[in-house]
């Protein structure tokens, strides 16, 4: 049994050890409904692994794409969920019922978190969630490749990162080492937009280009439900 929790998941929770990523494309915000209404009736009628700590579903503002963010405690038991392809993961049946286009599930692991200047326990929970993923030749390439654009982002815009509405950055590198995911965490749409608009685009064009991605919002995430202290 899941329950749907009612706050955002915690990307570098220290129980973590790895995440199952999936852009999915859709057919607008119908299509956003059903691919994410199939995803929460998946899981809530199936088997919920025990390492597997919580599923969250993010839409984009364009109405184009769902992702899907699945945080597992154990490597081993995510690619034994994949060979068994239990879950929502490789396409199948979950997404073929609601004509969604997957595009192929991918485990990354948390390399780096750079929190906002601004960030203070008063500040409102994040409303925009930019997503974008970069393809790389290799671990040792995307290492070099996050921290060059936060080298070269510090020498411009400073160590602080004072961004209005800037919550924080979570960078992981995929297990392979073919791609990078970057998924961060905004106040607001607007102020999201416009940081990438002023400083991730510049930045992308001086570490040799690249799609900033899209814009997302959350929509729910599911979690084991908590089992009782005896």
């Amino acid at each position: 049994m899941t329950f749907e929790s009612a706050g955002l998941p915690v990307i570098d929770r220290p129980d973590v050890t790895v995440a199952l990523v999936e852009v999915v494309a859709v057919d607008g915000r119908e299509g956003q409904r059903a691919a994410t209404d199939a995803i929460s009736a998946h899981w809530r009628s199936g088997v919920w692994p025990a390492e597997l700590v919580s599923l969250s579903c993010y839409a984009s503002t364009d109405g184009a794409w769902v992702l899907t963010y699945g945080q597992w405690s154990s490597d081993e038991a995510l690619h034994g969920s994949l060979r068994q392809e239990t879950g929502v993961s490789r396409g199948g049946p979950v997404w073929e019922a609601v004509g969604a286009r997957p595009s192929g599930a991918v485990p990354f692991r948390l390399y780096r978190v750079v929190r906002g200047g601004r960030v203070t326990d008063t500040d409102p929970a994040p409303e925009c969630f930019p997503a974008a993923v970069f393809p790389m030749a290799g671990e040792e390439a995307a290492r070099g490749w996050i921290d060059g654009l936060l080298a070269s982002e510090e020498a411009t815009e400073g160590a602080d990162r004072d961004y209005p509405g800037a919550i924080a950055a979570n960078f992981h590198i995929g297990l392979d080492g073919g791609s990078v995911l970057v998924l961060s965490e905004w106040v607001s749409e607007k102020e999201a937009a416009d940081h990438i608009e002023e400083v991730i685009q510049p930045l992308l064009g001086q570490a040799g280009g690249g799609d900033p991605g899209a814009l997302y919002a959350h929509c729910l995430t599911l979690e084991s439900p908590e089992i009782p202290a005896t």
